[in-house]
């Protein structure tokens, strides 16, 4: 782990034929923040939670995360980054029938060198993390859906990376579940982890500390530092919340 930001992003675009879905993005993450990136279907959050995790590579730009210039690695050494330094967590929980809840955690080490005994250990140590030691042996059909969230989140932090991306982590609960759901986010993010949640909902985006609005593929503005066309943070933060 470096002690720069770790999310750097400089210049960045991202083009699908003659579509571009993310237009000269500059955004820098530092450590232990808590943040939305926020906007409307189509608006370039999915491709910028893609970039920012590893998961594609821009057309233009720099990207740096935990001080590693994407650029410059190799898919072997970019997979590597990821494991070790990203964690995700999607709408979707990606839970398979039949496997109990423990296993779905302590698979997340499979290729990692350590024996079954210590996976499963870090795996019980990351469910009761998340409030699910009652929940070990459970199989998915046995949880509620905002405690198959919590699984997945188990599984994102298994390996204490310092960053989590969380896609629309509450768009598949009720509200009392994604209240959970962000409630253990929060504390992710007091225990040192750098979060960012990656939504629609402009409503959990105004309750986080620190707000980036995209539209049109582009950063509409950033409450941290306003709008590129110089309109600053704090006007920026009133309009935000009126």
């Amino acid at each position: 782990m470096t002690a720069g930001p770790v999310v750097e992003l400089a210049g960045v675009s991202k083009t699908y034929g003659d579509v571009r879905a993310l237009r000269d993005a500059d955004l820098v993450i530092h450590r232990g923040e808590l943040l939305a990136v926020v906007g409307p279907s189509g608006s370039g959050k999915s491709t910028m939670l893609n970039i920012m995790g590893t998961l594609d590579r821009p057309s233009t730009g720099t990207v740096r995360i935990d001080g590693h210039d994407v650029a410059r690695l190799t898919d072997r050494e970019l997979s590597a980054l990821r494991a070790q330094a990203i964690g995700f967590v999607f709408q979707q929980f990606h839970l398979a029938p039949g496997v109990p809840a423990l296993d779905s955690v302590s698979d997340g080490l499979l290729y990692s060198g350590r024996s079954r005994a210590e996976r499963r250990r870090l795996a019980e140590r990351a469910l009761r993390r998340v409030g699910l030691g009652h929940r070990l042996h459970h199989q998915p059909h046995q949880l509620s859906g905002g405690e198959k969230q919590r699984v997945a989140i188990a599984r994102a932090v298994l390996g204490d990376p310092p960053l989590l991306l969380a896609d629309e982590p509450t768009g598949a609960l009720d509200s009392r579940s994604g209240a959970v759901v962000l409630d253990l986010l929060h504390e992710l993010h007091r225990a040192g982890t750098t979060v960012v949640v990656i939504t629609h909902d402009r409503d959990i985006a105004a309750a986080l500390p620190r707000e980036v609005r995209i539209k049109d593929g582009g950063i509409e503005y950033d409450t941290a530092r306003g709008r590129p066309d110089g309109t600053p943070a704090t006007a920026v933060l009133e309009e935000a919340t009126r």
